[in-house]
Order: C-alpha cells, then sequence, then structure tokens
C-alpha cells in the first residue's frame, strides 16, 4: 500500500543558523553537515564542527539513534540511517525523518528514499530550482512510499545491507589485488635477474 511519508514518518529540516558556524570550545555535539551523509556508508559526522548544548540549547534538534537523514540541496540525494554513538545535529540543507517505528524501519525508509526510481522521481518531480535544485519538507512529506509489513521491509533491508558488504567486499578485493600486482610488477622489475639481462 502507497502512503505519503509524512503518514509514517516526521519530517524536519536541519538547525537554522543565522551565520556560519564554526567550532566552539569544549564543543560537545557535533553538527553533522551535508559531506558527512554518505548514502551507504551511513552517517560519518567527522566532528568537523563541534557545538556547545549550552543550557539544553540543542536538546530537541538532538538526532537519534534510527533516524534518516536526507539531504535535500543538489542533484542528487543521499539518504543515511543514523547509527549509535552519534551526538549532534543535523545541519541547514538536510532533513531529519523520524519513522514511525510501528509502521516503517529506519533502513527499509532508507532503501526506499535511496532507489533509483525513487531518486529519479524526487529528481524530476520534488526538486525546485534550477542552480542548486532543493526538495522542500513539505513535498518530501507527500513523497509517495510503499509499507508492506514489517517483516517485508526487514528482509528487504536485510538484502540491501548484504549487497552493501558485497560492494564493500568487492572495492577490498579490487584494492588487494592491485597491491599484489603493483608488489609482483615491482619485485620482477628490480630484481637481480632483470637487471642483469
Amino acid at each position: 500500500m502507497m502512503t505519503p511519508l509524512g503518514t509514517v514518518a516526521d519530517v524536519s529540516t536541519g538547525f537554522p543558523f543565522r551565520k556560519k558556524v564554526e567550532t566552539e570550545e569544549g564543543g560537545d555535539i557535533v553538527l553533522v553537515q551535508i559531506k558527512d551523509v554518505g548514502g551507504a556508508e551511513g552517517v560519518t559526522a567527522t566532528g568537523s564542527v563541534m557545538l556547545r548544548n549550552d543550557q539544553g540549547r540543542y536538546q530537541r534538534y538532538l538526532l537519534r539513534t534510527g533516524d534518516v537523514l536526507f539531504q535535500s540541496r543538489g542533484s542528487r540525494y543521499p539518504v543515511a540511517v543514523v547509527e549509535p554513538g552519534i551526538r549532534g545535529i543535523a545541519a541547514a540543507g538536510l532533513h531529519v525523518i523520524r519513522p514511525n517505528s510501528e509502521r516503517v524501519l529506519p533502513r527499509y525508509l532508507a532503501w526506499w528514499l535511496s532507489h533509483p526510481n525513487s531518486q529519479a522521481k524526487i529528481r524530476d518531480d520534488l526538486a525546485r530550482g534550477t542552480y542548486v535544485p532543493f526538495v522542500s519538507k513539505r513535498d518530501l512529506q507527500k513523497f509517495m512510499v510503499p509499507v508492506p509489513s514489517l517483516e517485508v521491509q526487514r528482509r528487504i533491508a536485510e538484502l540491501d545491507e548484504l549487497r552493501t558488504q558485497e560492494r564493500h567486499l568487492r572495492e577490498r578485493l579490487g584494492e588487494l589485488t592491485q597491491q599484489l600486482v603493483d608488489g609482483v610488477a615491482l619485485a620482477a622489475a628490480t630484481s637481480k635477474r632483470s637487471r642483469n639481462k
């Protein structure tokens, strides 16, 4: 059954800073920025900007495990799930999607929003503007999401996770193969026998 995203999740925007944000001495929360949202790599939260949560200033904006971050600006719209251990807030340019856990699983929702068909629909139907396209909170809330049973969602999310792991393994295998080839070739090129010929 297809349903608008806003009926199965709360959607909010990143914290609306009025000026350029810089690291604050003694900062205890990280500002998660667009560059920290890596799709399959998840939320990296590099900690390049740390903020002080003085007197709970950012308390109601704090990210929770299972929140889904959606890049709202640009020509592509990466999505990532917030994992345990990340204490921070989202910057402008990110929408925070907080799924209703009784209706939709975070990893399933991230899979659906990242799917090539969904990305094309977001780009073609939701994004506004020509120079730096933008997806508004209101339009994202209306984006249609299929909501099968939680068990089906779980299986889809597991399959997607296995595919991600396979891609990482293939990349690592490629790196190791390259190192092996480079090492063998270097040894051959610098061996005593090859120098004597």
